[in-house]
């Protein structure tokens, strides 16, 4: 009977690790999607943004009168 106890308990341990090896690998996949995400907002700039944009062409020439 305590062998079988001690069976799950190694049994249960060994899930839990699998688990946490799940969950680890996935914010470590997040993290790097972070890190690209970042990378391509750092290129981000006004400039890029507005660009073919009619209404802030309007809005500089509103500006410039």
């Amino acid at each position: 009977m305590a062998k079988e106890k001690f069976d799950k308990a190694v049994e249960n341990f060994d899930r839990t690790i699998a688990l946490l090896q799940k969950i680890k690998d996935g914010l470590l996949g997040n993290e790097n999607n972070l890190r690209i995400a970042n990378d391509k907002i750092d290129k981000v700039t006004i400039r890029k943004l507005t660009r073919n944009a009619p209404s802030v062409a309007e809005a500089f020439k509103e500006l410039e009168k």
